[in-house]
């Protein structure tokens, strides 16, 4: 009978690789219970010492009364998955290390001395003791440049698991915390879109300067170009031209008020402000090319040819 029993399967996960705990009487052989191959069995004695059988070792029937407990002991390799945060250099912002580990017990004596139970928080205790001064010395962008240093330095400290019996592959990926990863996506749309506006604006002012100018012939191998510009550029020749508008507006304003000079000096000038408005409001119907000049034809061009006169035959 057992005292302790984790009913452990081959593919249970186990976070504490002693599967099962039994007392031994004095007249009772320590070795007769039925354990896996792979399993190893670690025998307390009464001296607080302990001895390991290493699968497939069994104890013999005449060493029973040495022992007082027995301990089995899994020694299969067991994969852990977590994620842990690490402080950056400034308290607001933290890193999330995303470990892999693998641990198996190489020394069940070892493990069972330790008294330990929980193998995957004792790992992850270890390796967030070991990187958490190492990632404080790093700005958040600078995720890439802690996990290397992060790698480093771990890797030449106390292997893991090592003081409890275990030996332990593992290996961390760094990256911002999700918040900082959306704040930065936000800062980096916003630039773009900034950028795309500055990019606009530019267009808008090259176009203005070239129509300010008279650069149709520019302006128009652009758009030959650039095909993609055209509503931009209409949109720039329509703002031109109400610019255009707003400022003869403003100085017929000025001219037709009171202030504008003697009224006798002002009719020709008035005169010609009100044909430049008319002008400009009025539709501009599309400009047609004159009719060439056709060659004169030929007589009889084009005329069907009457049919042959067949000549008479003689009676």
């Amino acid at each position: 009978m057992y005292d302790y029993d984790q009913h452990a399967r081959r593919h249970t996960k186990l976070t504490d690789p002693v599967v099962t705990v039994r007392q031994i009487g004095r007249f009772e052989f320590g070795g007769r219970a039925a354990t896996r191959i792979d399993h190893a069995l670690v025998y307390a004695t009464p001296k607080g010492t302990y001895v390991t059988y290493l699968p497939p070792n069994r104890p013999r029937p005449s060493t029973a009364r040495l022992y007082t407990a027995v301990y089995e002991v899994d020694m299969g390799s067991h994969p852990v998955s977590a994620e842990i945060p690490l402080p950056s250099d400034n308290d607001a912002h933290e890193f999330t290390a995303a470990v892999e580990l693998a641990w198996q017990v190489t020394d069940p004596a070892g493990y069972v001395r330790s008294g330990c139970r929980d193998v995957p928080r004792l790992l992850l205790g270890e390796l967030e003791q070991s990187c958490r001064p190492v990632t404080r010395g790093f700005h958040i962008t600078r995720s890439a440049a802690a996990e290397e240093e992060l790698l480093a330095t771990v890797h030449v400290g106390k292997p893991l698991g090592e003081s409890v019996g275990l030996r332990v592959d593992w290996t961390v990926r760094l990256r911002r915390d999700a918040d900082n990863i959306e704040h930065e996506r936000r800062l980096q749309a916003a630039r773009h879109e900034l950028e795309l506006q500055r990019y606009e604006a530019q267009k808008i002012a090259f176009y203005q300067q070239h129509f300010a100018r008279g650069g149709v012939q520019a302006w128009a191998l652009h758009l030959a170009r650039h095909p993609e510009d055209t509503r931009l550029a209409l949109d720039s020749m329509e703002k031109h031209h109400l610019a255009l508008l707003r400022a003869q507006l403003d100085q017929v304003k000025t001219l037709l008020g009171g202030d504008g000079g003697e009224a006798h000096e002002l009719d020709r000038t008035r005169q010609l402000m009100i044909e430049q408005i008319n002008e400009a409001l009025a539709p501009h119907p599309p400009a047609t090319l004159p009719t060439p000049e056709l060659p004169e034809l030929p007589p009889g061009y084009g005329r069907r040819p009457h049919p042959p006169v067949e000549p008479e035959r003689a009676p």
